[in-house]
């Protein structure tokens, strides 16, 4: 069985258009314990320069771009396999008046020049990538030598461990096994993968949690992605109602006995130079 993670049909389904992965870019801004001040948290360790060049692999819908457009860089190059994430990011781009280009490509094979750009993001994408060490490798290839700088970020492996723990023991309940959750693939305990291809890799870790006053506020993010985390999920969705029913009544009574349901969700990134 192909995991979730790399799955080309889960991958349609989370990607192939804007809406779920916009409701958990906004779950992250409102329910969160610490300020929403993540964007500037990842660029402040990719220290980009006024006039640099950087390219943003995995872009998604370009969420990161204003923010590091805003420190002066001279372009963007979004990179995302999804027609739907490009056609979003370059969207905002015209919009917004940025130096932005989006293009569809792979991150294990980046139809890029060599030694081309000062800096590289890949956020939160690297679990969805089937040879993550080319991409790593591709990575490294396009930045310039020696001091171009890249930032991946990553959660942590307990990341959203209370909900995944509700999950698991509904979907038990109703007959379904449970699958891991995505981040398994990569997340902040991948240090020696990252080390491979970037020797002086850097660690950070940034904790935080999200803080739901309400079941529904919780379950419309369970239900852009973590519900479906169960194996031979049927096709017709038939699964979604019974798990969202029992997963609302465990969180419901959480937020009866404690007011708030909180979850952790710490996250991370690894950062490096090219050498």
């Amino acid at each position: 069985m192909v995991e979730r993670a790399i799955d080309p049909v889960y991958l349609s389904e989370q990607y192939g258009t804007e809406e779920r992965l916009r409701i958990r870019i906004e779950t992250h801004q409102r329910y969160s314990e610490r300020a929403d001040d993540y964007f500037d948290w990842i660029l402040d360790r990719l220290q980009p320069r006024p006039g640099d060049l950087v390219v943003d692999v995995g872009c998604g819908v370009g969420s990161i771009h204003p923010a590091l457009c805003a420190r002066g860089v001279r372009a963007v190059l979004g990179v995302d396999v999804s027609k739907a994430m490009v056609q979003a990011s370059q969207r905002q781009a015209n919009e917004r008046g940025l130096p932005v280009i989006a293009i569809e490509a792979d991150a294990q094979a980046l139809p890029l020049p060599d030694d081309a750009y000062d800096g590289a993001m890949a956020n939160h994408m690297l679990f969805h990538v089937p040879d993550q060490p080319a991409a790593l490798r591709e990575l490294r290839r396009v930045l310039r030598k020696p001091d171009g700088r890249v930032v991946l970020t990553a959660a942590a492996p307990e990341h959203r461990s209370r909900l995944r723990e509700i999950h698991n023991l509904a979907a038990k309940d109703l007959g379904y096994t449970p699958t891991d959750s995505v981040v398994h693939r990569f997340n902040l305990d991948h240090l020696d993968l990252v080390r491979e291809t970037f020797p002086n890799v850097e660690l950070f870790v940034r904790e935080d949690a999200f803080l739901f006053p309400t079941a529904d506020a919780a379950l419309r993010y369970y239900a852009s992605g973590a519900i479906d985390a169960i194996e031979d999920r049927p096709a017709d969705g038939s699964h979604r109602a019974s798990l969202l029913a029992l997963v609302g009544e465990r969180i419901q009574e959480i937020v009866r006995s404690e007011g708030v349901f909180r979850d952790p969700k710490d996250t991370g990134c690894f950062a490096a130079t090219a050498g």
